[in-house]
């Protein structure tokens, strides 16, 4: 990743944004809910866990208690600096925080973790950096480790938001050329970049990962509209979500995805 490029995604976090996301989102955050629930299986007290991409600090607080070593890494310092704090107020031992970039890890040994979880670095990656962060991950993967990446499609994206935001503003083509040709986002074109299922199993396929499965966290609606629900609406609509979450021929339909996978021993 070129400094030019790192400056622009750090410049993007520096207002400490990424902290309080998911209390922002509600009490029915669907990426959050569905992403610790297909993470959770993983999560074991001897496991050493290492997040790229970490934020300031959400999952590394939600799965430090619950395995032997959690270290969070991201490219934003103001993250970091925010994940420290909350380890410190923990109380808790077994986890630490370091910047670092997800092309490069340098600090981090080569098959040093059983569970490396990828969850950002690829919505910032251009296809070819995104390469580069593949391999790294599975460097730092031990031999019967488990790599978890998070990636946002280019079909979910506009299937979730064109209802709200009005079909007639998202067909146009502008939006047309950034998400479904180029992968881009269509405001943020040199910050945010998008992916299919297919890709990513290409690309991971190429640095020789293999599929456990894929899993779709993010659908259709806004976490917003899941407020106005009554009861009743809700316990259908998480019926529902269940569903696609359980589908992997769904996920082409959602916003977030994750791609669960594996080295290849073959």
């Amino acid at each position: 990743m070129s400094d030019n490029y790192k400056d622009k995604v750090i410049e993007k976090y520096a207002d400490g944004r990424e902290v309080g996301r998911a209390e922002r989102s509600g009490a029915f955050g669907m990426e959050f809910l569905y992403t610790k629930k297909a993470i959770d299986p993983y999560i074991t007290e001897d496991k050493r866990i290492i997040e790229i991409g970490c934020g300031g600090g959400y999952y590394l607080m939600n799965y430090a208690p619950r395995c032997k070593e959690y270290l969070g890494v991201d490219l934003s310092p103001v993250n970091i600096e925010i994940a420290k704090e909350q380890i410190a107020k923990s109380g808790y031992r077994n986890a630490d925080a370091q910047v670092g970039d997800a092309t490069n890890l340098a600090k981090v040994a080569d098959q040093s973790f059983d569970v490396v979880l990828c969850l950002g670095p690829l919505y910032h990656l251009k296809r070819e950096d995104r390469a580069k962060c593949i391999a790294e991950c599975k460097r730092i993967c031990k031999d019967d480790g488990v790599i978890i990446f998070a990636f946002i499609n280019k079909a979910g994206v506009i299937a979730k938001f064109a209802p709200f935001a009005g079909w007639e503003n998202v067909l146009t083509p502008h939006i047309g050329e950034c998400v479904l040709e180029k992968g881009t986002d269509d405001v943020n074109t040199d910050i945010f970049f998008y992916s299919t299922p297919e890709e990513m199993i290409e690309d991971t396929e190429r640095e020789g990962l293999k599929k456990i499965r894929m899993r779709g966290v993010d659908f259709l609606i806004l976490d917003e509209t899941l407020d106005e629900f009554t009861k009743e609406q809700r316990k259908i609509w998480f019926k529902l979500a269940d569903l696609i979450f359980e589908s992997e021929y769904a996920t082409a339909l959602t916003n977030h995805a994750l791609y669960i996978c594996e080295k290849d021993k073959n």
